[in-house]
C-alpha cells in the first residue's frame, strides 16, 4: 500500500521516494561551483534544448543541425554512446509512469540508487518523442528544482545523481533517475553545440561508441 511517509512507497507501478530525502546536499561545496557547472546551467536549464521549457530555449537546429536529426538515430547513438548506456540495462525507458517501479528495478535505481555510482546509468519516464530531448527535460527539471547531489568520483570525476518527478502530498512521485559524469555532461554541450557534422563523421564515431 502507498503511504504518505518519507519511504520509498510503490502503488500500481509508480515509483515513489521521500518528498525531502536525506541525500540531496543543501548546499554546493564550493570547489564545484566551477565554470562547469555553470556552463551545465545555463545549456541544461536556461538555454534547454527542450525549448518548451524556457523562454530562452535553444532548439538544437540553430546550431545547425538538421531538422531530421533526431528521427536517423545517428546523433543519438552517440550521444548515449558517450556514457556507454546500454539499452535495458544502463538505460532503461518507462513509456508510462506505471512502470517506473519496474524500470528503475531493472536499471538498479531503486530506493538507494545514488549509493551506487560506479556506473553511469539513467532511468526516465519517456515525456517526449525524442529519447534525448525526454532525458534532457529531466535533467532540467532536477536542476531547476535543486533535487540533485554531486559525489566525488575517482580521478578527481565529479558524479552527479539526479531525480526528477512530482511533488505529491508527503511524498514524491519519480520519473527519472540519472547517475552521470560531469564530463558526460559537458561531452553532449559540446557535440551539440558544435553543430551538424558530416555524416561520414558521425559514422566514425559511431564505430567507436
Amino acid at each position: 500500500m502507498e503511504t504518505n511517509n518519507n519511504k520509498t512507497s510503490t502503488k500500481n507501478g509508480i515509483e515513489t521516494a521521500p518528498a525531502n530525502p536525506g541525500w540531496i546536499k543543501k548546499k554546493v561545496p564550493d570547489e564545484y561551483a566551477d565554470e562547469g557547472l555553470q556552463r551545465i546551467i545555463l545549456f541544461y536549464v536556461i538555454n534547454t534544448p527542450c525549448i518548451e521549457l524556457s523562454s530562452s530555449g535553444i532548439d538544437i537546429s540553430t546550431y545547425g543541425w538538421s531538422k531530421d536529426v533526431w528521427r536517423n538515430e545517428k546523433l543519438k547513438k552517440v550521444l548515449f554512446g558517450v556514457a556507454n548506456l546500454e539499452r535495458g540495462k544502463s538505460f532503461v525507458v518507462a513509456k508510462r509512469t506505471t512502470d517506473m517501479k519496474q524500470a528503475c528495478k531493472r536499471a538498479q535505481m531503486d530506493k538507494r540508487f545514488h549509493d551506487n555510482r560506479a556506473v553511469e546509468r539513467i532511468v526516465i519516464f519517456k515525456n517526449k518523442e525524442n529519447e534525448f530531448l525526454s532525458l534532457c527535460s529531466h535533467i532540467r527539471n532536477s536542476l531547476a528544482h535543486g533535487r540533485l547531489a554531486m559525489y566525488q568520483g575517482p580521478n578527481d570525476e565529479i558524479i552527479f545523481a539526479l531525480e526528477d518527478g512530482i511533488k505529491k502530498s508527503g511524498y514524491f512521485e519519480v520519473r527519472s533517475r540519472m547517475i552521470l559524469k560531469k564530463s558526460t555532461l559537458l561531452n553532449w554541450i559540446n557535440i551539440i553545440e558544435a553543430g551538424k557534422i558530416s555524416e561520414e563523421s558521425l559514422s566514425e564515431e559511431l564505430t567507436h561508441v
